[in-house]
């Protein structure tokens, strides 16, 4: 019974040393996440942009254009505005 209190008492702990890891992981990139956040939009990723919001992107175009959006802030904003014109 000792044997499993203590297994018990480890899972309950465990998960917080992770996430503590996680969060001091990210905490030391924040910076640069940050700053590439809020690059600007080039012509050529507005037109991808574009074409993505009218739906004219094949399925590997339409991941390229996904991942340019998930690590630009600006990118997601201007989808958003383009897809919020044509509703």
């Amino acid at each position: 019974m000792q044997h499993q209190s203590n297994q018990s008492k480890n899972s309950n702990t465990a998960p917080t040393s992770s996430f503590k890891d996680i969060s001091d992981f990210l905490t030391a990139f924040a910076p640069e996440v940050s700053g590439r956040s809020t690059d600007a939009i080039s012509p050529e990723l507005h037109h991808k942009l574009a074409s993505l919001a009218a739906g004219d992107l094949n399925e590997n175009e339409g991941r390229d254009v996904s991942r340019e959006i998930l690590s630009n802030e600006n990118a997601l904003q201007t989808l958003a505005d383009l897809l919020n014109k044509d509703a």
